[in-house]
């Protein structure tokens, strides 16, 4: 199959398949261990955690078609479970910390608790670096604040969020919670319960 957009030279499949593929490992790779972490618990035959958010990234992740191959950042997979995550979530920015903040009504009895922990992650794509909140941070507490390195206070950030119970076998399906640009505002603000 040849796929031609008019205006640079045709393209295979192959080859667009390949550029697909390098760009959703680039987009992943700084991600990684928490990828591990939060696909880890769902035990699924052949399939590693890595493996499962590349073929998600793959399918549902992409916004244009080449040349404009651009992944969408809301639909990346870092964990999944049926853990509900904290309703009601607020992201505040103010200078170098990204503050999260949440309402801890349990929506769900059975499918939530006040010692579950949540993970915050901000994701800066330009400096291939991820980092997460401050210390352990559980349902109850109401908040967390990621602290930005200087690096990403210059680029895009993206943020997510995603919650375990305290054992780690349980997790929930990560929260995109925006984009935080160079400029110190929030953008495209999109939430994935």
């Amino acid at each position: 199959m040849i796929v031609h957009n008019g205006i640079s030279a045709p393209i295979d499949g192959r080859t667009l398949a390949r550029l697909r593929f390098r760009s959703a490992s680039k987009f992943l790779a700084p991600l990684a261990g928490l990828i591990n972490q939060g696909l880890g618990s769902v035990k699924k035959s052949g399939a590693t955690p890595m493996g499962r958010a590349m073929s998600h990234l793959l399918t549902a992740g992409f916004n244009d078609k080449y040349p404009g191959l651009e992944i969408d950042p809301g639909k990346v997979k870092l964990s999944d479970g049926n853990l509900d995550n904290p309703p009601e979530v607020e992201l505040a920015l103010h200078g170098d910390r990204a503050t999260v903040s949440w309402s801890t009504a349990t929506l769900n009895p059975f499918n939530a608790y006040d010692d579950d922990l949540v993970i915050v992650c901000a994701y800066n794509v330009a400096a291939r670096c991820a980092v997460l909140q401050e210390g352990e941070v559980q349902r109850k507490d109401a908040e967390a604040i990621v602290v930005l390195p200087a690096e990403f206070l210059e680029e895009t950030t993206h943020l997510y969020l995603l919650t375990h119970t305290r054992d780690g076998k349980r997790f929930s399906r990560n929260i995109y919670l925006g984009v935080r640009t160079a400029e110190n505002r929030i953008v495209n603000e999109k939430r994935r319960t």
